[in-house]
């Protein structure tokens, strides 16, 4: 029954255009209902000893057309996974209480229409969650102390009562740049229910971690909390008793205690004025001192470390082509070990005080699992099975392709034929293009629009084209301001390799992506009349313009060595608006109403622009999406909408 209105949409949609005959599907295939129910897994959060692990679950509403998150608990003493929450309004940030026997949380259980997000208990022997002291605004995040003493959490700041006031009278006009609520650090005595704050000013606070030794808190710290800051963002350290903040130097990103208590590791660039480099793996002493770059002789991306048990060894998760290997090391300094290959994608490792570690993966044909191991380098075993359905599907087979790009570089992508194709014929295809781009990529892991198309008779193939990460530092790097130039000659030089080798229908053709994709996609049908179909989603077409309209700013103007009006011939030379006259494809455009990333003046250039060809095309505006669609009518809307677009030109 819930899915019964979006079925009826999509009916709707498929037949609204003439449609190629339908290809004969295997049993118990990818379907949408497969596509919009996948659940997530996030806020992994180890117990003291090691015997417990939290996480959260998003789970899609399709009555609702929302997502619902709720805690959960694996034991692995008992060996089971219990669903600790059943709430409409979500349930984030699991901690749990030194013993392990009682959660805290972040929830929304309040009434009426000022109910904000505040902090909640339960007690893992079982009954109703409580509310543990009342907050004047909305909670952020939480998090136990080691010694049990206190909660941390992340409170906004109370806005004043003559504005609140104000707004209910509709003056609620909105100044750009100008912030009136910071989220900022408390801690609660948990024995008093006394609250204080430890960090206030222009301090955008997240990301709350202990010391072990329950004397210190450290966290992530930006002046403005702005996309467009996130290079200004620092790692702060406070103690409990009061006093000073002070920043340890670091570009701030996802950090790690060692469990001694001695070092803080992250993963992160290295300056604070270069909007696109490589990142390492760095360590700090805690108490002080200037940061040590682990990685710098490893060329891939360091990504979010965890600890061993014994505070000399940091693991982190490294891109290998397609594939997530884990990789080792040493806190004194030394070579990266590459360990235990993945053959997916891996989700960074987390690890108990006591070694044992757990992490996200998925694989081409299972989507994600959280896995548990004894050590890092193990295998692990899945200790989640919400999406084991959909691993029992006949799914599309991936393989990895390679082929040399117009300047001699060998490029990868993942392909994707349809289950129970030929192995080597010529199939209708579509080149999903990628967001980012940088450090960025397809990979080996479960990939949900690409099974649906695949599973309606489309070949999809994936290129990991220049400025894509797992492929070394120069490749990801690439030449700045080369938007459309060396990434797409990979992309077009991908398409002619699967045409020559028998692998894709040249005469079938079609294109799509999201984000820098969708930038991408729209530079595709400027740039040659060889895609039959198209999709723009959420894209970008006038660079200049988008330089103002969106919520990032600096990075930009680094890429193209200046503001619009310092390098416009750049600016200009990249953008599809450019050469939109050269535009014969039909596309069908799509994006979030509230999207600041690529915003929807974008969209609607493009679409103004190819009706002024006469240029088949069609706009679709989803009110309240962002930077992607979160609401599952959204979603269906949008991926039987491009089905159908697909089916109607490519015969």
């Amino acid at each position: 029954m819930p899915l019964l209105p979006i079925l009826l949409v999509a009916a709707a949609l498929a037949t609204a255009a003439p449609a190629a005959p339908t290809p004969t599907r295997p049993a118990r295939s990818y379907t949408l209902e497969h596509a919009l129910t996948l659940r997530s897994y996030s806020d992994l959060t180890w117990s003291a000893d090691g015997r417990r692990l939290a996480f959260v679950v998003s789970e899609p509403d399709t009555a609702e057309s929302a997502v619902n998150a709720d805690v959960y608990v694996a034991d692995f003493d008992r060996g089971d996974v219990v669903r600790l929450t059943r709430h409409p309004k979500g349930d984030t940030s699991p901690t749990f209480s030194p013993s392990g026997d009682t959660v805290a949380f972040v929830a929304t259980r309040g009434t009426g229409e000022d109910a904000k997000p505040a902090i909640y208990m339960l007690s893992l022997r079982g009954g109703e969650p409580w509310p543990f002291g009342t907050y004047d605004e909305a909670v952020g995040e939480v998090r136990w102390s080691p010694d049990g003493l206190w909660l941390a959490y992340v409170k906004t700041d109370t806005l004043p009562k003559r504005v609140r006031d104000w707004q209910k009278k509709k003056w609620d006009q909105v100044i750009e740049d100008e912030r009136l609520q910071y989220p900022h650090l408390w801690v609660v005595e948990v024995a008093t229910g006394k609250s204080r704050r430890l960090v206030g000013g222009e301090n955008y606070v997240w990301h709350v971690r202990w010391s072990p030794d329950s004397r210190s808190i450290a966290f992530l710290a930006s002046p403005t909390g702005k996309p467009d800051d996130a290079r200004l963002a620092d790692v702060g350290i406070v103690a409990v008793d009061g006093g000073p903040m002070r920043k340890l130097g670091a570009i701030g990103e996802r950090f790690a205690w060692s469990p001694d208590g001695a070092w803080i590791a992250w993963a992160a660039g290295t300056h604070r004025q270069v909007e696109v480099e490589k990142a390492d793996v760095w360590v700090c002493a805690a108490a002080g001192g200037t940061p040590v770059n682990l990685t710098a002789g490893f060329d891939e991306d360091g990504h979010a470390p965890a600890w061993n048990a014994t505070s000399d060894t940091l693991f982190f998760h490294a891109w290998r082509g397609a594939s997530t290997v884990l990789a080792a090391v040493p806190r004194a300094g030394g070579p990266v070990r590459l360990m235990v290959d993945r053959e997916g994608d891996a989700g960074a490792p987390l690890t108990s005080a006591g070694g044992r570690a757990a992490w996200v993966v998925s694989h081409s044909d299972a989507p994600d699992e959280i896995v548990v191991a004894d050590h890092p380098a193990l295998p692990g075993r899945a200790v989640t099975s919400l999406n084991a359905a959909v691993a029992s599907l006949v799914l599309a087979p991936a393989r990895v392709v390679r082929w040399t790009s117009t300047d001699g570089v060998t490029v990868e992508g993942v392909l994707l034929r349809p289950a129970g194709a030929p192995e080597r014929a010529p199939l209708k295809t579509l080149v999903a293009l990628h967001g980012g781009p940088y450090a960025s990529r397809y990979d080996l892991g479960f990939e949900s629009v690409p099974q649906f198309l695949a599973a309606h008779g489309y070949q999809v193939f994936m290129p990991n084209f220049r400025a894509s990460g797992g492929y070394g530092t120069a490749f990801m790097l690439r030449e700045r301001a080369d938007w459309g130039g060396q990434d797409w000659r990979d992309v077009a030089s991908g398409v002619d390799s699967l045409a020559r080798w028998g692998l894709a229908d040249g005469n079938r053709l079609g294109v799509y992506g999201g984000s820098y994709g969708g930038y991408l996609t729209a530079w595709a049908i400027t740039q040659t009349g060889r895609f039959d179909a198209a999709c723009v989603q959420r894209g970008i077409v006038d660079l200049a313009s988008l330089w103002g309209q969106s919520d990032s700013h600096r990075y930009r103007a680094f890429e193209f060595d200046g503001h619009p009006w310092e390098t416009a011939e750049l600016w200009e030379r990249s953008s599809p608006i450019s050469y939109i006259a050269n535009a014969r494809t039909p596309t069908l455009i799509v994006v979030g109403e509230a999207d600041r990333r690529t915003p929807l003046p974008q969209m609607q250039e493009l679409y103004q622009s190819l009706l002024a060809l006469d240029v088949p095309t069609q706009f679709v505006r989803y009110p309240r999406e962002g930077h992607g669609s979160r609401e599952p009518r959204h979603r269906a809307d949008e991926l039987v909408r491009m089905l159908a677009w697909f089916d109607r030109w490519i015969r």
